[in-house]
C-alpha cells in the first residue's frame, strides 16, 4: 500500500472566516470562504494530495449547536466546493470538550486537538506518508497536533490562503 501525501485543514480560521459567534461556526449561513481557500482545495489535490478537514467543534457540547447542525454545514461546504470543481476527501471532527453543557459531548477525547485522534483515524484509511503531509492551522493546538503527529504544522494568520501556500508551503513533487 503506498503511502498518502495529505494536507490536512483546520476549519475556522482557516478556510472560513471566524469572526462571528465568538468563532463557534455551526451553520451554513455563517460560513464564509476565506479568499484562496477553495482554490488551495484545487492547487493540493492536483497535486495529489488527500485534502482532510481536522476541526474541533465545541460548540457541539456547549450546546451553541446540534451534531446535525455540524453535518449539514460540511454538505454545504462539500456542495460549494462541488461547484468548484474541487472536494475534500474527508471532514473529522471532535464534538467533545471537557467544560461541555450537553452531557452526552461533555468528556476529554484524544480526537480533541492538540490529540492526534483524527490524524490516527485518517491513517486507518490511508497509510500517511509523514513526510509529505501537513496541517494548516490558525491555533497553537494545530502546531501542537503537527509536532505530535510528526507532520509539518504551517499557522496561518493572513487573509489569502492560496496565497500563503504558495508562498509558505514548499511542494517540491
Amino acid at each position: 500500500m503506498y503511502k498518502k501525501k495529505i494536507a490536512f485543514f483546520d476549519r475556522d480560521g482557516v478556510l472560513n472566516y471566524c469572526k462571528i459567534n465568538k468563532g463557534y461556526i455551526g451553520f451554513a449561513k455563517d460560513f464564509k470562504w476565506i479568499k484562496g481557500a477553495k482554490k488551495t482545495i484545487k492547487y493540493l489535490r492536483n497535486k495529489n494530495y488527500k485534502i482532510v478537514i481536522v476541526t474541533n467543534q465545541s460548540g457541539i457540547a456547549r450546546g451553541y449547536f446540534s451534531i446535525k447542525d455540524v453535518y449539514k454545514l460540511h454538505r454545504y461546504l462539500k456542495l460549494e466546493l462541488q461547484k468548484f470543481d474541487t472536494k475534500v476527501d474527508k471532514i473529522f471532527f471532535c464534538p467533545y470538550h471537557k467544560d461541555g453543557i450537553i452531557k452526552k459531548y461533555k468528556k476529554n477525547s484524544s480526537l480533541r486537538k492538540p490529540g492526534i485522534g483524527m490524524f490516527n483515524k485518517t491513517n486507518k484509511i490511508w497509510k500517511i506518508d509523514k513526510k509529505k503531509s501537513f496541517i494548516i492551522g490558525d491555533q497553537v493546538t494545530d502546531m501542537q497536533f503537527a509536532k505530535r503527529a510528526a507532520i509539518k504544522g504551517y499557522l496561518f494568520n493572513q487573509q489569502d490562503l492560496y496565497k500563503f501556500v504558495k508562498e509558505k508551503v514548499l511542494l517540491s513533487d
